[in-house]
């Protein structure tokens, strides 16, 4: 059950990462995760946020269809879906705490690498990069549920046109989400919030008024604006996955 106040946080934390999500392909986990983890508890986070990814994504996808790239999805998307079975093992046998400190350490090491890498000429895409990234996202997506800051890295070191990536980014996310429901309810059937119709019903609202909100803002915003939000959403992310799991260690 939950409260009417704690609903209403978390469909504003909802409509934002939306926005978030359209935009610039990714944060929405950034947004929703922290938010759903103090409100739902941790273990209903991961759950909640790969639901409303899910729907989040689905309603974007109509609006974007035309600039997804189908064979970079591919070699992306295939290996994440299968890697998030790693992830939800790895939460089970490592402190949940120890691994979103790790995991936001390493990311803002892996973004930081990848700007510095940006100064050359040098592009990197090859089948290993894109396998290596899909990989990776795929288990910190099941793992910590914030999959962003590995997105991100991948982006900067591969060039990829930032419209582009943002279109491609959400039938991925509505992959990776459904791969790892599914996997979670095979390997960790619990955590499931156990909320009442309405409560689903007004998340569901939320998010379609973010897709509203986030449209016009989409459209209107230039490729350098949408590659710095890029930057520093997978800063942010990895920054946040360190505090939770510092407050974590600390409590």
């Amino acid at each position: 059950m939950i409260d009417a106040l704690p609903l209403a946080v978390l469909c504003v934390a909802l409509l934002v990462a939306t926005v978030s999500q359209r935009v610039a392909g990714m944060g929405f986990g950034l947004v929703m995760g922290p938010t759903a983890a103090l409100l739902v508890g941790p273990i209903a986070a991961v759950v909640l946020v790969n639901v409303t990814a899910i729907v989040a994504c689905g309603l974007i996808l109509p609006r974007v269809w035309r600039g997804i790239d189908w064979r970079r999805l591919a070699w992306i998307g295939i290996p994440a879906a299968i890697a998030s079975i790693g992830g939800l093992l790895l939460a089970r046998v490592v402190s949940a705490d120890l691994l979103r400190i790790a995991v936001g350490a390493v990311a803002i090491l892996g973004v930081v690498l990848a700007l510095a890498f940006t100064r050359t000429e040098h592009r990197l895409d090859g089948p290993v990069t894109r396998l290596v990234a899909g990989s990776t996202i795929g288990v910190l997506n099941a793992s910590v549920a914030v999959g962003a800051p590995a997105v991100g890295v991948y982006q900067i070191v591969s060039r990829w046109e930032p419209r582009a990536f943002a279109a491609t980014m959400q039938p991925f996310w509505v992959l990776v989400s459904a791969s790892t429901l599914l996997e979670r309810q095979l390997l960790v059937p619990r955590g499931w919030p156990e909320w009442p119709w309405w409560a689903w019903l007004a998340v569901v609202v939320a998010t379609a008024a973010g897709t509203l909100v986030a449209e016009p803002i989409a459209r209107r915003l230039p490729a350098r604006a949408v590659r710095i939000a890029i930057v520093v959403l997978s800063i942010l992310g990895g920054g946040a996955v360190i505090v939770a799991g510092a407050i974590g260690l600390a409590g």
